[in-house]
């Protein structure tokens, strides 16, 4: 399926919230937070949710699969770049949510909630963002390993501005 970039929905905070209210039932008490994309009110994207689960170990990071395969996330991609990754399926439909373990301590877990909060708090940098995004989706062709190379240049440029500001 070739990558789209789509304006933003609100529709995506209802779906993580209904999200949320299984995924702590299945995992038990851990922090969930809403990030990505369809996190920032006005800034668009592929238009899946992307949910981040912070655990303490990665022991933990067994019980809590276990209990998001019960509900539906069979694809579990092994950890990389500091956090494990699930999903329902491999589309990239507002049907399908990502999920990101990481721990609560890392730095993974860290960029994952800065990079969300920055944008939540600069407009004007969400909207330049969005439209970045627009342009890497054309440049790269729809593929999805092109595009996030671009994507991740940006945003690795964000966070050293962030924590070095």
């Amino acid at each position: 399926m070739r990558l789209k970039i789509k304006p933003y929905s609100n529709k995506a905070v209802g779906k993580f919230k209904r999200e949320k209210r299984k995924i702590l039932k299945a995992i038990g008490d851990f922090e969930v937070h809403h990030i990505g994309s369809t996190a920032i009110p006005g800034l668009g994207g592929k238009g899946i949710v992307d949910i981040l689960i912070g655990i303490d170990n990665w022991k933990q990071a067994g019980e809590v699969i276990e209990g998001l395969k019960k509900i539906g996330f069979l694809h579990v991609h092994l950890k990389e770049k500091g956090r494990i990754f699930l999903s329902k399926d491999t589309s990239l439909s507002l049907k399908n949510i990502h999920i990101h373990i990481a721990i609560r301590q890392s730095n993974a877990y860290k960029n994952l909630l800065s990079f969300r909060d920055y944008l939540r708090k600069n407009k004007k940098e969400a909207q330049n963002y969005f439209n970045l995004k627009k342009e890497w989706a054309e440049k790269s062709n729809g593929d999805r390993n092109k595009y996030g190379e671009l994507k991740s240049k940006y945003i690795n440029k964000i966070l050293k501005s962030i924590f070095h500001d």
